[in-house]
Parts: structure tokens; sequence; C-alpha cells
């Protein structure tokens, strides 16, 4: 009977070790997950880009600006779509894209800042164009002026997993707690 009650305690103390353990590490690897994130937002790389898509109209000008305020001394490329783009360009426009892609891999791009302006679904196709590629970092236009939004790493959806197997044991510690 005492042998029992000693090894229950025991098994106890291993299994309420072992749920900290892993609320520990996984809460760890979220904030380096995060502080990653935060650090790779405002580091350039060796050889960075402007990539300036203005499907419409014309923001080479505004882009240029932005990053001239920014003190931001890199090469551009751009590629304009004067007037209403339909979704019959799509395939042209998608043909011109990979070539500029291909042009930036041969420069030995290692990331792109990407500035947009066009339609959404457009929009999705330049996203299918830049997938696993160089790290993206993604502005948008907002309030008058641009801001840089997200940057999207390679495998970037296979990364957001960690920060959802974090929340997942933040769920499992409170729940232990109320417990």
């Amino acid at each position: 009977m005492k042998l029992e009650s000693i090894v229950g305690w025991v098994a106890n103390l291993i299994q309420i070790g072992s749920v900290v353990f892993t609320v520990a590490s996984l809460w760890l690897a979220k904030r380096e997950l995060t502080r990653y994130l935060k650090a790779r937002k405002t580091l350039i790389s060796a050889r960075p880009w402007a990539l300036i898509i203005g499907l419409g109209s014309d923001i080479s000008g505004q882009v240029k600006g932005y990053l001239a305020d920014q003190e931001l001394d890199i090469p551009t490329k751009t590629y304009t779509r004067e007037g209403y783009v339909s979704c019959d360009n799509l395939y042209p426009i998608l043909k011109d894209l990979l070539s500029i892609k291909d042009e930036l891999t041969q420069a030995g791009a290692t990331e792109v800042h990407l500035f947009y302006k066009g339609p959404v679904t457009m929009a999705m196709a330049v996203g299918a164009v830049t997938d696993n590629w160089v790290p993206i970092k993604v502005y948008e236009y907002t309030r008058g002026q641009y801001e840089l939004c997200c940057v999207l790493e390679k495998e970037t959806v296979k990364g957001l997993l960690i920060g959802d197997i974090a929340e997942a044991g933040k769920a499992v510690l409170v729940q232990t707690q109320a417990s």
C-alpha cells in the first residue's frame, strides 16, 4: 500500500512537470518567434530591392519619395499598367511579373519591398508569383502614407503554426490553473 502511494505521487509529479515544461517551451518558442519577426521588419538584408506594381495608375513617384524619406537607398523595379485592368489581362500580367521575378533573382535579390496598387484579384496573383521566393516586405498605403504591414518569409504559413500551438498551450495552462 505504501509503495503504491509513493508511485502515485511520483507519477503525479512527473505529469505536472511535463505540463509545465511543455507550456514553458511553447511560450519561449512563441516569444522567440515574435522577437524574430519584429527584428525582421527593421533589418535590411544584403541586396534588397523595391518592387513597385501599379495596376491602373503609376505609383512609382510616391514610393520613391517614401523610400527617400525613410533613407532606404535600394534599387527599384517598376511595373505599371495604366487604365482599367480586367481579368482578361491576368495572364499577360503574370507573365510580366514572372519575368521581373527572374530578373530580380538573377540580380541576387535577398529581399523585396513590395508596393502594390491595383485590383484585389491581381494582388492574389502577385502573391502566387512571389510565393516561397525571398522574404517579401509588404507595404500598405493608409492615412496618406506607406507603412510596413508584414514580412512574408519563405513557408510563412508553416511558421504561423508555431504561434497557433503556443496559443493552444496558453489555453491548456489557463484551464490547468482554473482546475
